[in-house]
This record gives C-alpha cells, sequence and structure tokens, in this order.
C-alpha cells in the first residue's frame, strides 16, 4: 500500500506542533511509499522416482537413504515399490533411480517379477528417461547382481539414457553405495552421456551425518552374551541343528517376528593357521585390513577377511603369477565348476609355485561378510533374548574336513556368556498378516521353521483368533523334529490347527512338503479363498522353487484353475502381501 500523494496522514487539528506535524507527516509518506522487498521465487525441486527390488528389506532402506541424499541434492524424490509399479508408469518419469537385489539364481526379488515381466515384453519406449541403477547380490554365486544388471541393459535398450554407471554391491555395500549415491544423484541433476555400464575405481562421498544409524548397527555390533546352546536333534542324526539364544540387556536393539540377525563371525584359528602354512608366511607378518588398521596377518585373516570360498580376483592372480592360460581362461560356467568346493588353501595346495607377499596376498581376499539368520523368537514372547535355528555346516571334501564359518562359530568357537557381535537386519516384506483373524499357511522345512515359530509365538502373545497351518519337513522324526514339543502343545491347545509333516527318509520313496501341500490341494485353496497369507522359508535354489511350483498346482487341482489362471492367482496373492517368501 503507498501512501496517497495530497492527503496528509495527519490533520491540522492534531495534537502537535505545525513543525511536528510536518515532520511526521513526511516520515510517515517515505515509509509508505517504500516498495517492500522482493519476495525471492521457491526453488523448484527436481522430480525423482526411486524404485526398488527388495527381498529381505536391504534395498528398500538403501532407497529411502538415496531419498534422504535426494533431497539435500534439490530433488523431490518419490519412492515405489516394484510391486505396485508398472513399466506404463514410467514413460511419465525422466529422472529414476533404481535399487534392486538379487535372489536365488539370478532372479530378482519377489516384489520385482511381475514388473520385470512387463518390462521385458511390450514395454512403452522410455526416450525421456535419465536412469541409475544400485545392484545388491553376493558374489560367492555365480549370478552376481543379475538382476540389477538386466534391468539397466533392459532399460538402456527401451531408450533410456544411463547417466551413471550401475553400481555393483556385493554383501558389504555400504562403502560401494556411497560411492554410487553422491555422483549419480550430480549427473541426475547435470546430465551425463556415453558412460559406461558399471562402476570401476569411485572414490565414496562421505556418509551424511544425518544418515547415523543407532549406536548399534551393521558397522557397530553389538556384544550379544550366548546363553543357550542345545541340540535339537536326536542321537543317530546326520543332521546337527542348533537353538542359540543370545541375551539383548541393555543393547537398545529392537526386532520384530520375520527379522533377522546379523552376526559377524570370524573364522577357524586352525584354518588359519593351516592356510599360513601352506603359503610360508609365520603369521606375525604385518598388513593392513584395507581401512587403515594395521595387524598381525594371522589377526587379519580370523578377523576380517573370506579363506572358505575362492574369489575370482585370486585365481586371475595366481594364474598371472605362473603364467597358466588354462587358469586365466577359465570363466564362466568353467570357473563357478572350478571354484565349487574349494577353499583359498586348495587353491595353493594346487599351485604352490604361485608366491605373494603377505600385503599382495590380502589384497586379493574379499572382506569376511556377516551372515543373516531368520529369527526364531517374538519380542512380545521374549523381550530381552533372541532365538536362531542354525544348521551347522560340517562336510569333506578334497580330501579334508570343512566347516561352515558362521555356523561352527555360533556352535563350537563362542562359549557360553562369552558375547557374539550382532545387528538386527529389519525385512518389512516378512510379516505375520496385520489383522489377526486371517488365516497362515507356513512352509518352512528345516531350519525353516526358525520364523514360523516366532510368528506362532506372535500370534500366542497376541491372542490372536485367525487359524494357523504348518507344513514341516527334515529327514526322520524321530530325530529330526525340530521343537517338537513346542509344535506338538501348540496343535493340542489350538495354536496350530493343522500340521503336516513331511519326513523324506522314512520311507522307501521321499515325501517333501510339497507333497503334503498337493495331498491337501483343496483345504489350501479353500484357506487362501477365505483369506489366508501363504509364507515360504528355506533354501531358494531347489526347496522355494518346488514349493512355489507346488503352489500353482495347488491353486489348478484344488481351486479348479488352468494354469495361467493360477499364475495370475498367485500374482495377486503377491501384490496383496499375501505370498512372501524369506528364502536364502
Amino acid at each position: 500500500m503507498n501512501a496517497p500523494d495530497t492527503v496528509p496522514f495527519l490533520p491540522d487539528n492534531a495534537p502537535f506542533t505545525a513543525e511536528q506535524r510536518a515532520y511526521l507527516n513526511g516520515f510517515l509518506a517515505g515509509l509508505f511509499s517504500r516498495q517492500p522487498p522482493p519476495v525471492p521465487e521457491a526453488k523448484r525441486l527436481t522430480p525423482l522416482c526411486i524404485l526398488f527390488g527388495s527381498q529381505t528389506g536391504t534395498a528398500e532402506n538403501l532407497a529411502k537413504r538415496a531419498a534422504d541424499e535426494a533431497r539435500k541434492r534439490g530433488f523431490a524424490p518419490i519412492i515405489h515399490d516394484l510391486a505396485a509399479f508398472t513399466p506404463a508408469q514410467l514413460a511419465s518419469e525422466r529422472n529414476l533411480l533404481v535399487v534392486t537385489s538379487t535372489y536365488g539364481d539370478g532372479e530378482p526379488p519377489d516384489n520385482a517379477k511381475v514388473f520385470w515381466e512387463k518390462l521385458s515384453n511390450g514395454a512403452p519406449p522410455l526416450s525421456d528417461l535419465r536412469f541409475a541403477v544400485l545392484a545388491l547380490g553376493d558374489s560367492n554365486y555365480p549370478q552376481f547382481c543379475a538382476f540389477g544388471k538386466n534391468i539397466d541393459q533392459r532399460l538402456e535398450t527401451l531408450g533410456g539414457q544411463r547417466v551413471h554407471p550401475r553400481g555393483d554391491c556385493d554383501v558389504d555395500y555400504e562403502q560401494p553405495f556411497a560411492a554410487w549415491i553422491g555422483p549419480a544423484l550430480t549427473a541426475l541433476l547435470n546430465g551425463s552421456a556415453g558412460v559406461p555400464p558399471a562402476l570401476s575405481g569411485v572414490s565414496p562421498d562421505k556418509p551424511s551425518p544425518s544418515s547415523a544409524a543407532p549406536t548399534f548397527n551393521r558397522k557397530n555390533p553389538f556384544p550379544a552374551p550366548l546363553i543357550a546352546n542345545r541340540k535339537l536333534n536326536g542321537p543317530g542324526s546326520a543332521k546337527d541343528t542348533r537353538h542359540i539364544e543370545l541375551a539383548l540387556m541393555e543393547s537398545g536393539l529392537a526386532y520384530e517376528a520375520g527379522d533377522a540377525l546379523g552376526v559377524r563371525p570370524c573364522n577357524c584359528t586352525e584354518l588359519v593357521r593351516d592356510l599360513l602354512q601352506t603359503l610360508g608366511f609365520s603369521g606375525e607378518e604385518t598388513v593392513s585390513d584395507g581401512d587403515g588398521q594395521h595387524a598381525t596377518i594371522r589377526d587379519t585373516l580370523v578377523h576380517e577377511f573370506e579363506i572358505t570360498r575362492v574369489q575370482p580376483a585370486l585365481v586371475k592372480a595366481v594364474a598371472e603369477k605362473i603364467a597358466a592360460p588354462a587358469l586365466q581362461t577359465l570363466s564362466g560356467p568353467d570357473l563357478a565348476r572350478f571354484l565349487h568346493g574349494r577353499d583359498v588353501i586348495d587353491l595353493f595346495r594346487e599351485f604352490p609355485q604361485a608366491k605373494f607377499s603377505p600385503s599382495e596376498f590380502i589384497s586379493l581376499l574379499k572382506r569376511l561378510a556377516p551372515r543373516l539368520y531368520s529369527i526364531a523368537s517374538s519380542p512380545k514372547a521374549h523381550p530381552d533374548a533372541v532365538h536362531l535355528c542354525v544348521g551347522i555346516v560340517r562336510y569333506k571334501s578334497e580330501g579334508r574336513p570343512r566347516k561352515g564359518v558362521c555356523s561352527t562359530f555360533l556352535a563350537d568357537r563362542v562359549t557360553l556368556n562369552s558375547t557374539v557381535p550382532i545387528f538386527m537386519h529389519h525385512n518389512k516384506n516378512f510379516r505375520p498378516p496385520r489383522d489377526p483373524a486371517a488365516p497362515m499357511i507356513m512352509v518352512g522345512p528345516g531350519t525353516g521353521i526358525a520364523p514360523f515359530r516366532a510368528f506362532l509365538q506372535e500370534r500366542r502373545a497376541l491372542a490372536a483368533s485367525g487359524k494357523n497351518w504348518l507344513f514341516f519337513g527334515d529327514q526322520h522324526a524321530q530325530t529330526d523334529f525340530l521343537y517338537r514339543d513346542e509344535i506338538e502343545a501348540m496343535l493340542r491347545d489350538g495354536l496350530l490347527t493343522h500340521l503336516d509333516a513331511a519326513f523324506s527318509r522314512d520311507q522307501a520313496g521321499k515325501v517333501y512338503v510339497q507333497h503334503r501341500m498337493l495331498e491337501r490341494a483343496r483345504e489350501v485353496f479353500d484357506w487362501l479363498e477365505s483369506g489366508a497369507h501363504f509364507y515360504v522359508c528355506g533354501d531358494a535354489f531347489r526347496m522355494a522353487k518346488d514349493v512355489g511350483r507346488t503352489l500353482h498346482e495347488v491353486i489348478e487341482t484344488g481351486g479348479g484353475r488352468t494354469p495361467e489362471q493360477a499364475a495370475e492367482y498367485v500374482r495377486r496373492l503377491a501384490a496383496a502381501k499375501r505370498y512372501q517368501r524369506d528364502v536364502y
């Protein structure tokens, strides 16, 4: 509002002298004639679509962290679960980040399967799309990061512009993620062209202080006292399965039924001793652990590096040392066959002429990664502890006894009341039904029983009214019926509505959980029709695939559906979060 040019603010009869009136009128006129300072135009934020494909929750968590970083850099990010997103929606996006894991034998995670089917067949052109992909995987498997690579290639084939190389993360993903996220966001803001498909030699950005994790986490595990280590198999069993309990005390760690526990193990000291002898090292040589810390090579091998699996980089280095073309040309399936069953000692016993310095040798190893175990307890039943069901791995190969790194660490190398470094790994994609009245069907052979023990404890604590059906299997009923007393008590008191067990070695022909499912096909389908949630936990490569195929058969035979209708039925179950898998 501007002051009028001719009308004074103060009339002549105002209680001021003429000089005072003139001064005040002049002051007020000048004040009101000033233009207000310009309002700065709000900075326009750049839209950003972030998609995640996640089986156990890691990719989802990284997608959220990517969104936090994007906001600081001028983006308006929106995160989408691939289960609720279609390739058609990509046609309206301009900036895209994809964070996805690979599961099983190079497969998409469960929440990305339908998206991938549609993206692979008849997806629209994406010539206006600018994208970057972060792939998660485990380099111990031949199809390392395969699904992330497939997504990256398919987006480019459809006309999208890759603005930053794909980041391939191994199980220790923190540093690769930090190396990828900053440059990827910068490239989306500034534009880039002609970039290579994958990252190599990128220095990580410094992590943002605002994204600090809780006190105890993957980088800083909690030293949890071991309070129980009980064998679950009976005398005469070919298996050794342990019930492990760890105290949480005042750690501040919290979990939910369906989560996993991360355990940071150490290697067997006898194995390290034998490896040092094979390499010709005393064990007292000083080396760097890669993080700027120095210690003896003995301690470094015990605590920091993987020595039970041979990495392709080590094979290549040995081949170059001894000029062995046959080793140098190994790749793909041939390399996988060569590596199968071998550990680092085997490689150097086969090729003793390959000599490395201690520092050279350490630089060729992979960091010892934490292992994740499905939690076998509900915090509502055990608020101060966490339970695991662990199959102990022991076998012979190449004439030597072998041990699973983490399973034998828990079974043999940690004594009662000594501590285990742990952290929580939250898995929002594997939870009991939110509706306490919804039925549950659980398929968990062997140690796959773990999360369902937690689910059932949870339902008991909540007095949930929903019916519960368990399919369990193992080798022999007499020796391998894990948690038998607990499960049979649940059946007697009505918490378990049905129990169908399959013990493969108790009769001439092998019987598995999928056979029991087919025997009850009509009832299983009826439960699904009444809103049941269907869960699977266990081996991803064989059991989970067999159960998945059987679920289709159950819907076909029990529900009178065609194969195509059964496939669509399963897709709808997965989209509604009523078909969930915790597979490894």
